[in-house]
């Protein structure tokens, strides 16, 4: 029996450590796969070659916009759900959930949803709903990138949805997904409404503001989100001037957001890694400069190494100051507590 509670008791601790050193050792495991398509040696001297005088003003301009931008987004968001927010007020609020994206994307969105519960005293499960809204708005808001570009680039396009390869797979994947979406709006503007029963649905508040949002919502969200996004795009298409490399907008208009996406799948530290793996397998192969394949690609991945370094610092530096702006009502504890 003690050999039994010994062992629980081990388990118990091995199992908190395993998941904190999981994104770790798979950050790990993708680098290795990486620096095996491109040699170490050449990523480190395309990053010592870096042009600083491009880069840097690039970056800067793109992260202060991405902020203020953002602030912008979720004061609309909210506004929109019912909740009396000002841009000046959210400020502070959505900078001090930079700090948590930079542990990981998703424990960041719950931390918008305790701040706005903490300091508008909206429910965590209603705060929840409007968040998910927007990440839902997100996933969608890539997608139509995809779709807007798909006939444009000349190794993509939707008639790829025949072909058994990664491009097929792509298609694919864009095509079932926005009948996922046309399906979902039939179910909540449609069929909900009218439909008997189905009390859990329709008492679930994580799923409120999918229920209240009328259809136009997602598309007002969706173009006031999408000029970050291509405010994001067009920084990127200037940042790989500053390594020596030419990529067409249009392909960048259609691959980067898949690589965002895929960045965004909480299974390495802040993205790293998979976000190189995906710039090495989508962005890449398009890209033009002086150099051969190993070069180019090398090249690709030094920048995004030092995107995703630069970008996550200054997203803490916003973050510490912003975290120190904070309403004081958000410290405080709950009465009776």
């Amino acid at each position: 029996m003690n050999q039994e509670q010994a062992a629980s008791r081990k388990g118990a601790r091995l199992g908190p450590a395993l998941r904190k050193g999981l994104p770790w050792m798979v950050t790990a495991g993708v680098f290795v796969y990486v620096f095996h398509r491109v040699p170490v040696d050449k990523v480190l001297d395309a990053a010592l070659h870096v042009n600083l005088r491009i880069f840097l003003p690039v970056l800067l301009a793109s992260l202060s916009f991405a902020f203020f931008w953002e602030v912008l987004v979720y004061t609309l968001l909210f506004r929109w759900f019912g909740t009396r927010v000002t841009y000046r007020e959210m400020m502070p609020v959505r900078g001090a959930v930079f700090l948590l994206i930079l542990l990981n994307f998703f424990v960041g969105q719950g931390g918008m949803a305790l701040l706005m519960n903490r300091w508008k005293k909206l429910s965590v499960s209603r705060a929840t709903s409007v968040i998910l809204f927007s990440m839902f708005n997100d996933y969608y808001l890539i997608l139509a990138f995809c779709l807007a570009g798909a006939f444009h680039p000349p190794e993509w396009h939707l008639l790829c949805f025949f072909r058994a390869d990664e491009e097929g797979d792509l298609a694919r994947f864009v095509l079932i997904s926005w009948l996922f979406f046309t399906a979902h709006i039939a179910f909540y503007r449609l069929y909900l409404p009218r439909a008997g029963g189905m009390d859990r649905i329709k008492k679930n508040e994580i799923l409120s503001a999918f229920r209240e949002a009328p259809t136009t919502l997602y598309f007002k969200l969706g173009m006031v989100k999408s000029v970050g996004f291509i405010v994001g795009i067009v920084a990127y298409y200037y940042a790989f001037f500053a390594v020596g490399l030419h990529v067409p907008f249009l392909h960048l208009l259609v691959m980067l957001p898949m690589v965002w996406l895929i960045g965004s799948i909480p299974i390495t530290v802040m993205g790293l890694g998979t976000v190189q793996a995906a710039m090495i397998w989508l962005v890449a192969r398009f890209a033009q400069g002086s150099g051969g394949p190993d070069e180019i690609n090398a090249a690709v991945v030094a920048l995004s190494l030092l995107w995703s370094l630069g970008y996550n610092l200054g997203r803490f530096a916003i973050g510490a100051v912003c975290v120190s702006r904070l309403p004081k009502n958000i410290w405080k504890p709950k009465a009776g507590t």
